[in-house]
């Protein structure tokens, strides 16, 4: 068995994981007085846009043919696992961007959403891995799951610095 597998559709996935994101870091930047704090967000904001713009240019690099088609899927897992990815991610569930940053009473609930978004989307790209093949950006996929990662250190490293800010 065999289900419709769009590779078009996953770039676009992948643009408005990172557009969310984006958004969502630029408004924690705006409601940050921590000097340092507000300019990690901009920074992650920074990157999510060069992230939006690699996955335009994987989009624009499909063949006709991959806009639409069958993946060899026998049992569905991929599919399945896919799905889960995408209904779960942080930004894809909850699509109110500003209602989440409102949600976010200091820089460390801001972080601690952050991390979440990020390791969500490197559980989405590691699943959207499996599915794109070499010739359609395999190798570009894997540059932003390494990205990701550093993001969730760098953001778990901020985290632990605003920590012991807090109790000083």
């Amino acid at each position: 068995m065999s289900f419709d597998f769009n590779a078009d559709e996953i770039f676009q996935i992948g643009v408005q994981i990172e557009e969310n994101g984006r958004r969502f870091y630029e408004m924690v930047a705006k409601n940050c007085s921590d000097p340092s704090a507000q300019k990690l967000f901009l920074d992650l904001a920074s990157w999510e846009s060069k992230h939006i713009d690699l996955f335009e240019t994987l989009r624009q690099r499909l063949p006709r043919s991959a806009k639409g088609g069958d993946f060899f899927d026998p049992n569905q897992e991929l599919h399945l696992y896919l799905k889960a990815a995408t209904d779960s991610h942080v930004f894809l569930k909850n699509k109110d961007i500003s209602e989440l940053v409102s949600k976010c009473k200091t820089p460390i609930e801001a972080l601690d959403l952050a991390v979440a978004f990020e390791k969500d989307s490197v559980v989405f790209y590691t699943t959207m891995k499996k599915l794109v093949p070499e010739y359609l950006g395999k190798n570009e996929i894997d540059t932003l799951i390494d990205e990701e990662i550093s993001h969730i250190l760098i953001l778990t490293e901020k985290e632990k610095e605003l920590e012991i800010q807090k109790e000083s």
